[in-house]
């Protein structure tokens, strides 16, 4: 598994019906940039791997 699919599925839990890349693509993504900056804040990634995993879909 990728970080990009990681970084998404971790976005899944607070509303499976909701975040669900399946049923609202645009919503699971906007989740998982939330995750992104959570992870940037408390030191799990840096601005530049971030970036990296970002890109990884565009």
């Amino acid at each position: 598994m990728t970080d990009y699919e990681s970084i998404l599925l971790a976005g899944i839990p607070n509303a499976p019906s909701v975040y669900a890349p399946t049923k609202n693509p645009e919503l699971a993504k906007q989740r998982q940039k939330q995750v992104i900056d959570k992870m940037i804040k408390y030191g799990y990634l840096t601005e530049e791997r971030a970036n990296e995993i970002i890109n990884e879909r565009n």
